[in-house]
């Protein structure tokens, strides 16, 4: 690849994304670093794709919240098509967790930032359609970007989506863990909306609550069939640490039904945090509960020490007055 694509210089290679390879890159018109990638040509060499391709950046583009990573720019040169997007530096969610649940009140704090995210989209009429813990990155101040948001259709990820509606078969290899983040309706080839995006991340909170994946079974057919019929184990069951109403709230986010389901992500950001706040003030109770103890020994201390002078005191008297 040449050293520059319009204003930006690229400064390395970072790998094949979801999107196609990307390249950090500096922006020599403002001064910042960007994840420049490279749209596949085999995508823009056709005018209709090309087009669309376009359309859905220049809208995605209009995006703008902290837990969305920025589209900043799209460009087109030499018969290629490139995306300037926000470089969110950080591990992926997936890297993050490590196979092991997340601790609780760090899983609602990261949970309520991509429930926001989530929601910021869906008012701007966007569906995100591969929410996973690969497509979600961690900053190093700690809270959490989307990444691709109103591109899913043209990642690798969404595309093995739109193939799993037709067989769950042509989910093999790289594209068989994505089986476990499906909707019901993405599974069985219905129709898809915000609540499509509630339920997948339903799933990754589930996993990040737990350590488990809600759906994972043997083989990719079965992971597909678990999310259209099974009903995971609660995750209080799971992780005993967990206080019992992430319950209700992954019962209500995992709905098989969509009119089950939370009907909006704003909502399920705000049940989040209740339980975050819940789980603040039951933390501050249990602080002042042990203080209360150390209080009272000292008070009792004083008292006595108090009752032991008073008794001296009088003990002095009574010996000065029969030596007199």
């Amino acid at each position: 690849m040449t050293a520059s694509v319009a204003h930006f210089n690229i400064l390395e290679r970072l790998g094949g994304g979801a999107l196609g390879e990307v390249y950090r890159a500096r922006d020599t018109k403002v001064g910042r670093t960007v994840a420049l990638m490279m749209a596949p040509p085999e995508l823009v060499a056709d005018p209709s794709l090309r087009a669309r391709f376009l359309d859905d950046a220049r809208i995605a583009a209009g995006l703008n919240h902290p837990n969305i990573a920025t589209l900043f720019d799209v460009v087109e040169q030499d018969d290629r098509c490139y995306l300037a997007y926000e470089f969110a530096a950080g591990p992926s969610l997936r890297q993050e967790m490590g196979g092991m649940p997340v601790n609780p009140r760090r899983a609602l704090d990261l949970a309520a930032h991509i429930a926001d995210g989530l929601s910021e989209g869906h008012a701007h009429g966007l569906v995100h359609g591969d929410v996973r813990p690969e497509t979600i990155v961690v900053t190093p101040k700690g809270s959490a970007k989307i990444l691709n948001f109103g591109m899913a259709r043209w990642t690798a990820g969404g595309a093995a989506r739109a193939r799993a509606a037709g067989s769950s078969e042509v989910l093999a290899g790289d594209d068989a863990h994505i089986a476990g983040y499906l909707s019901p309706e993405q599974a069985l080839g219905a129709a898809a909306d915000s609540r499509t995006d509630i339920f997948s991340f339903g799933a990754v909170l589930y996993e990040m609550f737990t350590g488990r994946q809600p759906f994972a079974a043997p083989t990719t057919a079965a992971t597909v069939m678990n999310v259209v019929r099974h009903t995971p184990a609660r995750p209080s069951t799971v992780n005993p640490s967990l206080p019992v109403e992430i319950d209700a709230i992954l019962s209500k986010s995992l709905a098989k039904d969509l009119e089950g389901r939370y009907q909006t992500a704003a909502l399920l950001a705000a049940d989040l945090r209740r339980v975050a706040t819940a789980l603040d003030v039951s933390a501050g109770d249990a602080a002042r509960t042990e203080l209360i103890p150390i209080e009272e020994e000292r008070t009792n201390s004083i008292v006595w020490i108090a009752v032991v002078g008073g008794l001296l005191a009088i003990a002095l008297v009574w010996w000065y007055l029969q030596r007199g």
